[in-house]
């Protein structure tokens, strides 16, 4: 009598055939079922990420901002640079040799990050200043800087750190500039950033070093990167009498962005909500508008 056939007898293109039309976060525990399975969901995902990654159709927007200032920060968009194991460069000169890109791994899926460049949009491409009273000279130093968009911290005397509030969505861009078609929050976070840490960044001239990341939530799921420079924060900061300790004086850095990195497996999931979001709203021909202005 011949053995019942089991499910390890199917060939792997019907086991393809059948799994690709499942979401991602239905995939990720059927991983555990066995060898194979993990497997063939694995090379699923990974085509998954490498068309997700790069965000067709989609925007990255960040929101970052004093929580004084919210109402008056503009948005950045996020243009894509590259993702961990997918087309970084060691990935890259891997292929370049005809070789196979590494394996990837579940372990490794919750350690790839996708790395995106904060830009500013078209109509913000002028330096935006927090302190309203300041010099003309100033006024016209800060006109001349890059157009590379940053967020000017101030520490008073006696203040350890300052806070920056910081929003994370991903969103399909519509016909008007501020109108989206689909809208996903991938983060709500708060970055603190310590006097200590600002004075050691900004004294740090190592040639070519990276900046660390500072990450906007204990998950780890969003992070951002930042140039740091000290400022003359300007006579009408400056309190009428100096302390001679550094940590008493009052001082302003600022925070150039450099990077912004979103955890790839939880962007995947993401641009499948927005995806789902999408088709709920043709139907009614719904635009979302969201963001500051």
């Amino acid at each position: 009598m011949a053995s019942p056939a089991s499910i390890n007898s199917v060939p792997n293109e019907i086991l393809i055939s059948i799994l690709v039309f499942l979401p991602s976060s239905a995939l990720l525990p059927l991983t555990a079922v066995n060898r194979r399975f993990s497997s063939v969901i694995l090379r699923i995902l990974r085509q998954r990420l490498v068309e997700a990654s790069s965000l067709p159709d989609h925007r990255l927007i960040l929101e970052c901002y004093h929580p004084a200032d919210k109402l008056s920060t503009p948005y950045l968009y996020g243009d894509y640079l590259w993702t961990d194991s997918i087309d970084d460069a060691n990935t890259r000169a891997i292929v370049a040799k005809g070789q196979d890109p590494p394996d990837l791994t579940v372990s490794a899926l919750g350690r790839m990050y996708s790395h995106f460049r904060p830009v500013k949009q078209d109509e913000n491409r002028r330096g935006r200043r927090r302190y309203p009273r300041q010099s003309e000279a100033q006024a016209a130093a800060q006109d001349s800087l890059p157009d590379r968009p940053y967020e000017d911290v101030f520490l008073d005397g006696g203040e350890l750190f300052s806070q920056l509030c910081t929003v994370t969505n991903l969103v399909k861009v519509g016909p008007k500039q501020g109108l989206f078609l689909s809208h996903v929050n991938l983060n709500d976070g708060l970055i603190r950033v310590f006097r200590d840490w600002l004075a050691a960044q900004a004294t740090d001239s190592s040639p070519g070093a990276q900046a660390p990341i500072l990450w906007t939530d204990t998950s780890q799921a969003v992070g951002v990167r930042f140039r740091v420079s000290k400022r003359d924060p300007g006579w009408e900061r400056m309190p009428l009498l100096v302390e001679a300790d550094e940590d008493e004086a009052s001082v302003s850095y600022r925070l150039e962005f450099e990077e912004l990195l979103v955890r790839s497996g939880h962007l995947l999931l993401m641009m499948e909500e927005s995806e789902k979001q999408q088709v709920t709203t043709q139907s009614g021909k719904a635009i979302v508008v969201i963001a500051s202005f």
